[in-house]
């Protein structure tokens, strides 16, 4: 992999002095914070208010490395490779963080709409699913912040990822066992209280006062069902002369 060079448009394009200040500036700063070798992956991003692309200023050695691709393919691999895109709100204490997930037809469809909010709020975070080779997922939390330049005509994303898979194997884990357990209790009818039972035959009486089978009774009230079989004692006692002549 070659070493980061600047791809980007706006130092070299007919833009503000206060824009392409801004964007040397993070360069700058990047660069540097790169060499640390802290497992956090900055990134510049850029975009006009008339285009539908963004394109990258900067990004990081390690994320084009993370995508297998060049610098400026970074951009577009990036989208390829997103499955979906989650944002996790926190709403009343009573129901606590819901999330919404966004999969990646979905968001070709409303991408424009998200940028439109993320502009006005100054913010976005987000936690982007991405399928890389060998079928081999990885989760990578998006936080960054907005800067519009209005003379400009263009939008500045100054932001961090961060890659948090275990902490989304480990929740994808935690809903599928919920979702199995809740399946589970579906399926499961509990009987309770007292069950008048014949002292002879052993029928039960049911709510209506008719007299069922056992094997009937448990069947509509549980999920049970019955296979029939006989045991050692009963074989004794009905056939066990036949059973020792056999012998």
């Amino acid at each position: 992999m070659e070493e980061a060079k600047y791809q980007g448009r706006i130092l070299g394009g007919n833009y503000t002095e206060a824009l392409k200040g801004r964007v040397s500036a993070c360069l700058a700063d990047f660069l540097a914070f790169e060499k640390t070798g802290n497992p956090a992956i900055p990134y510049l991003a850029a975009w006009h208010e008339e285009e539908k692309t963004i394109w990258y200023e900067y990004v990081s050695k390690r994320f084009v490395k993370l995508l297998d691709c060049e610098y400026f393919d970074a951009a577009e691999v990036f989208r390829e490779k997103i499955v979906d895109r989650r944002i996790y709100k926190y709403v009343e204490a009573e129901t606590g963080i819901e999330k919404e997930v966004i999969t990646r037809r979905e968001l070709n469809v409303v991408r424009e709409e998200l940028r439109e909010v993320s502009e006005k709020q100054g913010v976005t975070e987000a936690v982007y699913k991405l399928a890389l080779a060998n079928n081999r997922n990885i989760w990578v939390k998006d936080q960054a912040a907005i800067e519009t330049y209005e003379r400009d005509r263009t939008c500045l994303s100054v932001g961090c990822l961060t890659i948090v898979t275990k902490e989304m194997e480990a929740e994808e884990e935690r809903e599928r066992l919920v979702l199995e357990l809740q399946e589970a209790m579906s399926k499961i009818k509990t009987l309770s209280g007292l069950l008048p039972i014949c002292a002879s035959c052993k029928k039960i009486r049911d709510d209506k006062g008719y007299w069922n089978q056992i094997e009937s009774y448990i069947k509509h009230h549980s999920e049970a069902d019955f296979t029939h079989s006989i045991c050692p004692e009963c074989s004794e006692r009905l056939y066990g002369e036949f059973l020792k002549r056999k012998k």
